[in-house]
Protein backbone atom coordinates (compact mmCIF):
# COMPACT_ATOMS: atom_id res chain seq x y z
CA UNK A 1 0.00 0.00 0.00
CA UNK A 2 1.20 3.51 -0.87
CA UNK A 3 0.15 6.30 1.48
CA UNK A 4 0.93 9.98 0.98
CA UNK A 5 1.65 10.95 4.58
CA UNK A 6 1.67 14.77 4.36
CA UNK A 7 -0.65 16.56 1.93
CA UNK A 8 -2.63 19.76 2.43
CA UNK A 9 -6.21 20.89 2.06
CA UNK A 10 -8.46 23.78 2.98
CA UNK A 11 -12.14 22.78 2.75
CA UNK A 12 -14.42 25.36 1.13
CA UNK A 13 -16.81 25.15 4.07
CA UNK A 14 -14.06 26.18 6.48
CA UNK A 15 -12.87 28.93 4.14
CA UNK A 16 -16.34 30.45 4.31
CA UNK A 17 -16.46 30.24 8.11
CA UNK A 18 -12.99 31.70 8.53
CA UNK A 19 -13.53 34.44 5.92
CA UNK A 20 -16.49 35.70 7.92
CA UNK A 21 -14.52 35.74 11.19
CA UNK A 22 -10.90 36.44 10.27
CA UNK A 23 -10.18 37.28 6.62
CA UNK A 24 -6.48 37.55 5.81
CA UNK A 25 -4.27 37.83 2.74
CA UNK A 26 -3.09 34.25 3.34
CA UNK A 27 -6.69 33.04 3.24
CA UNK A 28 -7.39 34.98 0.05
CA UNK A 29 -4.34 33.40 -1.60
CA UNK A 30 -5.51 29.93 -0.63
CA UNK A 31 -9.06 30.57 -1.82
CA UNK A 32 -7.67 31.46 -5.26
CA UNK A 33 -6.15 27.98 -5.63
CA UNK A 34 -8.86 25.55 -6.80
CA UNK A 35 -6.71 22.49 -6.10
CA UNK A 36 -6.55 23.19 -2.37
CA UNK A 37 -10.16 22.09 -1.92
CA UNK A 38 -11.03 20.05 -5.04
CA UNK A 39 -11.56 16.49 -3.81
CA UNK A 40 -12.53 14.99 -7.17
CA UNK A 41 -9.32 16.21 -8.79
CA UNK A 42 -7.34 14.98 -5.79
CA UNK A 43 -8.77 11.49 -6.18
CA UNK A 44 -7.87 11.59 -9.89
CA UNK A 45 -4.27 12.42 -8.96
CA UNK A 46 -4.13 9.55 -6.50
CA UNK A 47 -5.49 7.18 -9.12
CA UNK A 48 -3.09 8.46 -11.77
CA UNK A 49 -0.05 7.75 -9.60
CA UNK A 50 -1.49 4.62 -7.98
CA UNK A 51 -1.47 6.07 -4.48
CA UNK A 52 -3.91 4.24 -2.23
CA UNK A 53 -4.49 6.83 0.49
CA UNK A 54 -3.55 10.37 1.40
CA UNK A 55 -3.26 12.07 4.78
CA UNK A 56 -5.03 15.45 4.78
CA UNK A 57 -3.63 18.22 6.95
CA UNK A 58 -5.17 21.66 7.15
CA UNK A 59 -3.40 24.37 5.13
CA UNK A 60 -1.86 26.82 5.61
CA UNK A 61 -0.39 27.40 9.10
CA UNK A 62 -0.18 31.15 8.56
CA UNK A 63 -3.99 31.51 8.51
CA UNK A 64 -3.83 31.21 12.32
CA UNK A 65 -1.30 33.99 12.90
CA UNK A 66 -2.51 36.80 15.19
CA UNK A 67 -6.01 35.35 15.35
CA UNK A 68 -7.95 36.95 18.24
CA UNK A 69 -7.97 34.73 21.31
CA UNK A 70 -11.75 34.76 21.59
CA UNK A 71 -12.25 33.04 18.23
CA UNK A 72 -9.16 30.81 18.19
CA UNK A 73 -10.76 27.77 19.83
CA UNK A 74 -14.10 28.03 17.96
CA UNK A 75 -12.22 28.31 14.64
CA UNK A 76 -10.05 25.33 15.59
CA UNK A 77 -13.13 23.23 16.29
CA UNK A 78 -14.74 24.35 13.02
CA UNK A 79 -11.56 23.49 11.09
CA UNK A 80 -11.37 20.01 12.54
CA UNK A 81 -15.10 19.39 12.02
CA UNK A 82 -14.97 20.37 8.35
CA UNK A 83 -11.81 18.37 7.66
CA UNK A 84 -13.30 15.25 9.25
CA UNK A 85 -16.42 15.71 7.13
CA UNK A 86 -14.33 16.00 3.95
CA UNK A 87 -12.48 12.77 4.68
CA UNK A 88 -15.78 10.96 5.34
CA UNK A 89 -16.76 11.59 1.72
CA UNK A 90 -13.94 9.28 0.59
CA UNK A 91 -13.20 7.09 3.62
CA UNK A 92 -11.12 4.62 1.61
CA UNK A 93 -8.84 7.31 0.18
CA UNK A 94 -8.36 10.03 2.80
CA UNK A 95 -7.12 10.13 6.40
CA UNK A 96 -7.98 13.38 8.18
CA UNK A 97 -5.59 14.75 10.79
CA UNK A 98 -6.67 17.30 13.39
CA UNK A 99 -4.93 20.66 13.82
CA UNK A 100 -4.11 22.56 17.01
CA UNK A 101 -2.75 26.06 16.30
CA UNK A 102 -1.65 26.38 19.92
CA UNK A 103 -0.78 23.79 22.55
CA UNK A 104 -1.93 25.31 25.84
CA UNK A 105 -4.01 23.28 28.29
CA UNK A 106 -7.16 25.03 27.10
CA UNK A 107 -6.79 23.14 23.81
CA UNK A 108 -6.27 19.68 25.27
CA UNK A 109 -10.02 18.87 25.21
CA UNK A 110 -9.93 19.54 21.45
CA UNK A 111 -7.06 17.05 21.19
CA UNK A 112 -9.31 14.47 22.88
CA UNK A 113 -12.30 15.38 20.72
CA UNK A 114 -10.34 14.97 17.49
CA UNK A 115 -9.37 11.45 18.48
CA UNK A 116 -12.50 10.22 20.26
CA UNK A 117 -15.34 12.03 18.52
CA UNK A 118 -13.96 12.78 15.04
CA UNK A 119 -11.96 9.57 14.71
CA UNK A 120 -8.78 11.33 13.69
CA UNK A 121 -5.61 9.27 14.23
CA UNK A 122 -3.22 12.19 14.71
CA UNK A 123 -2.74 15.92 15.25
CA UNK A 124 -0.92 18.58 13.23
CA UNK A 125 1.09 21.11 15.22
CA UNK A 126 3.40 23.93 14.17
CA UNK A 127 7.11 24.55 14.72
CA UNK A 128 6.43 27.71 16.70
CA UNK A 129 3.34 29.21 18.32
CA UNK A 130 3.22 32.91 17.46
CA UNK A 131 6.99 32.87 17.82
CA UNK A 132 7.09 30.84 21.04
CA UNK A 133 9.24 27.68 20.83
CA UNK A 134 7.77 24.23 21.42
CA UNK A 135 9.83 23.68 24.57
CA UNK A 136 7.95 26.49 26.32
CA UNK A 137 6.76 25.15 29.72
CA UNK A 138 3.16 26.02 28.78
CA UNK A 139 3.18 23.19 26.23
CA UNK A 140 4.51 20.39 28.43
CA UNK A 141 1.02 19.07 29.19
CA UNK A 142 0.36 18.71 25.49
CA UNK A 143 3.45 16.58 24.91
CA UNK A 144 2.63 14.52 27.99
CA UNK A 145 -0.82 13.77 26.51
CA UNK A 146 0.56 12.95 23.06
CA UNK A 147 3.06 10.64 24.74
CA UNK A 148 0.57 8.86 26.98
CA UNK A 149 -1.89 8.31 24.11
CA UNK A 150 0.85 7.42 21.60
CA UNK A 151 -0.74 9.85 19.16
CA UNK A 152 1.28 10.70 16.04
CA UNK A 153 2.02 14.39 15.55
CA UNK A 154 2.50 16.04 12.17
CA UNK A 155 4.99 18.92 12.56
CA UNK A 156 4.60 21.68 9.97
CA UNK A 157 6.67 24.88 9.80
CA UNK A 158 5.02 28.13 10.83
CA UNK A 159 5.92 31.54 9.44
CA UNK A 160 7.53 34.29 11.50
CA UNK A 161 6.93 37.99 10.77
CA UNK A 162 10.63 38.85 10.59
CA UNK A 163 11.34 36.44 7.74
CA UNK A 164 11.86 37.95 4.26
CA UNK A 165 9.02 37.16 1.86
CA UNK A 166 10.87 38.33 -1.25
CA UNK A 167 11.58 35.50 -3.70
CA UNK A 168 9.65 33.13 -1.39
CA UNK A 169 12.71 32.94 0.85
CA UNK A 170 10.48 32.45 3.88
CA UNK A 171 9.07 29.21 2.50
CA UNK A 172 12.08 27.93 0.53
CA UNK A 173 14.68 28.28 3.29
CA UNK A 174 13.21 29.49 6.57
CA UNK A 175 10.59 26.75 6.86
CA UNK A 176 13.22 23.96 6.90
CA UNK A 177 15.26 26.08 9.32
CA UNK A 178 12.32 26.40 11.70
CA UNK A 179 11.70 22.65 11.52
CA UNK A 180 15.34 22.15 12.49
CA UNK A 181 15.05 24.59 15.39
CA UNK A 182 11.87 22.96 16.69
CA UNK A 183 13.40 19.48 16.74
CA UNK A 184 16.60 20.75 18.33
CA UNK A 185 14.71 22.49 21.12
CA UNK A 186 12.63 19.39 21.79
CA UNK A 187 15.82 17.34 22.09
CA UNK A 188 18.08 19.77 23.95
CA UNK A 189 15.36 20.77 26.43
CA UNK A 190 14.90 17.12 27.42
CA UNK A 191 11.35 16.75 26.10
CA UNK A 192 12.24 13.85 23.79
CA UNK A 193 14.07 12.13 26.67
CA UNK A 194 11.18 12.68 29.08
CA UNK A 195 8.58 11.39 26.60
CA UNK A 196 10.25 8.56 24.68
CA UNK A 197 7.01 7.43 23.03
CA UNK A 198 6.49 10.72 21.19
CA UNK A 199 5.81 10.10 17.50
CA UNK A 200 6.55 13.20 15.46
CA UNK A 201 6.54 13.34 11.65
CA UNK A 202 8.66 16.22 10.36
CA UNK A 203 8.19 17.92 7.01
CA UNK A 204 10.93 18.31 4.36
CA UNK A 205 13.02 15.35 5.61
CA UNK A 206 13.49 16.97 9.01
CA UNK A 207 14.96 20.20 7.64
CA UNK A 208 18.70 20.48 8.21
CA UNK A 209 19.19 17.78 10.86
CA UNK A 210 20.62 15.04 8.62
CA UNK A 211 22.91 17.40 6.72
CA UNK A 212 24.34 19.12 9.80
CA UNK A 213 24.18 16.35 12.37
CA UNK A 214 27.96 16.09 12.84
CA UNK A 215 27.99 19.79 13.71
CA UNK A 216 24.99 19.40 16.03
CA UNK A 217 26.63 16.52 17.87
CA UNK A 218 30.00 18.27 18.11
CA UNK A 219 28.50 21.44 19.59
CA UNK A 220 26.58 19.39 22.14
CA UNK A 221 29.78 17.58 23.15
CA UNK A 222 31.51 20.88 23.96
CA UNK A 223 28.47 22.32 25.73
CA UNK A 224 30.43 22.94 28.93
CA UNK A 225 32.32 25.65 27.05
CA UNK A 226 29.02 27.50 26.50
CA UNK A 227 27.14 27.59 29.82
CA UNK A 228 24.88 30.35 28.53
CA UNK A 229 23.45 27.84 26.03
CA UNK A 230 21.69 26.00 28.89
CA UNK A 231 21.93 22.50 27.42
CA UNK A 232 20.24 19.71 29.35
CA UNK A 233 22.62 16.78 29.83
CA UNK A 234 20.87 13.84 28.20
CA UNK A 235 21.19 10.23 29.43
CA UNK A 236 21.76 8.81 25.94
CA UNK A 237 23.70 9.77 22.83
CA UNK A 238 21.90 12.69 21.19
CA UNK A 239 21.67 10.77 17.91
CA UNK A 240 19.12 8.50 19.56
CA UNK A 241 16.86 11.45 20.34
CA UNK A 242 17.09 13.05 16.91
CA UNK A 243 16.37 9.68 15.31
CA UNK A 244 13.16 9.42 17.32
CA UNK A 245 11.63 11.79 14.75
CA UNK A 246 10.15 10.57 11.51
CA UNK A 247 11.09 12.44 8.33
CA UNK A 248 8.93 12.77 5.25
CA UNK A 249 10.13 12.68 1.64
CA UNK A 250 9.03 16.20 0.69
CA UNK A 251 12.31 17.08 -1.03
CA UNK A 252 10.70 17.89 -4.37
CA UNK A 253 12.43 15.03 -6.14
CA UNK A 254 16.00 15.67 -4.94
CA UNK A 255 17.70 12.26 -4.85
CA UNK A 256 20.88 13.60 -3.23
CA UNK A 257 18.88 15.10 -0.36
CA UNK A 258 16.95 11.85 -0.04
CA UNK A 259 20.20 9.87 0.18
CA UNK A 260 21.47 12.20 2.92
CA UNK A 261 18.22 11.82 4.87
CA UNK A 262 18.20 8.06 4.41
CA UNK A 263 21.75 7.75 5.70
CA UNK A 264 20.71 9.48 8.93
CA UNK A 265 17.15 8.23 9.55
CA UNK A 266 17.19 4.83 7.85
CA UNK A 267 14.24 3.05 6.26
CA UNK A 268 12.35 2.72 9.56
CA UNK A 269 11.93 6.47 10.08
CA UNK A 270 11.07 7.84 6.65
CA UNK A 271 7.53 8.22 5.29
CA UNK A 272 6.53 9.01 1.74
CA UNK A 273 4.81 12.40 1.37
CA UNK A 274 4.16 14.73 -1.54
CA UNK A 275 3.16 18.20 -0.20
CA UNK A 276 0.23 18.04 -2.66
CA UNK A 277 -1.25 20.25 -4.10
CA UNK A 278 1.75 22.58 -3.92
CA UNK A 279 4.39 22.83 -6.58
CA UNK A 280 4.66 23.16 -10.38
CA UNK A 281 2.01 21.75 -12.69
CA UNK A 282 -0.68 22.06 -10.02
CA UNK A 283 1.34 19.91 -7.65
CA UNK A 284 1.61 17.02 -10.08
CA UNK A 285 5.34 17.39 -10.80
CA UNK A 286 6.46 17.20 -7.17
CA UNK A 287 4.14 14.29 -6.51
CA UNK A 288 5.57 12.40 -9.50
CA UNK A 289 9.21 13.29 -8.76
CA UNK A 290 8.91 12.45 -5.07
CA UNK A 291 7.57 9.00 -5.92
CA UNK A 292 10.46 8.63 -8.37
CA UNK A 293 13.08 9.60 -5.79
CA UNK A 294 11.91 6.74 -3.57
CA UNK A 295 11.44 4.16 -6.31
CA UNK A 296 14.84 4.85 -7.91
CA UNK A 297 16.76 4.80 -4.64
CA UNK A 298 19.21 1.93 -4.27
CA UNK A 299 17.14 0.15 -1.65
CA UNK A 300 15.54 -3.25 -1.38
CA UNK A 301 11.89 -3.55 -2.32
CA UNK A 302 11.12 -4.28 1.33
CA UNK A 303 12.67 -0.98 2.46
CA UNK A 304 10.89 0.95 -0.28
CA UNK A 305 7.62 -0.62 0.85
CA UNK A 306 8.32 0.57 4.40
CA UNK A 307 8.83 4.12 3.21
CA UNK A 308 5.92 4.19 0.77
CA UNK A 309 3.35 3.07 3.30
CA UNK A 310 4.47 0.52 5.84
CA UNK A 311 5.99 2.95 8.31
CA UNK A 312 2.91 5.16 8.38
CA UNK A 313 0.62 2.19 8.83
CA UNK A 314 2.77 1.14 11.77
CA UNK A 315 2.62 4.66 13.22
CA UNK A 316 -1.15 4.76 13.01
CA UNK A 317 -1.31 1.47 14.88
CA UNK A 318 -0.90 2.84 18.38
CA UNK A 319 -0.31 -0.59 19.81
CA UNK A 320 2.99 -1.03 17.98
Amino acid sequence: MIIDAFAHILPKSFMQILSAQYPTEQLRELAADPNISDLENRVRMLDKFKIDKQVLTLARPSIWLNMPAEILLPMTRAANDTLAAVARQFPDRFIAIGTLPTLTEEFLPEFDRCLAELGMPGIQIFTNIEGKPLDDPAYRSFFAKAHSTRTPLWLHPQLRPEWPQEYLLDKIFYWPVDTTLAQSRLVFSGIMADYPDLRIITHHMGGMIAHFFARIKGCYEIRDSFPQAKFVTLPKDIAEYFRMFYADTVLNGSRNAFACGYEFYGADRIVFASDYPYGPENGERWLKETLSQVRKARLTQAKKAQILGGNLQRLLDKEC
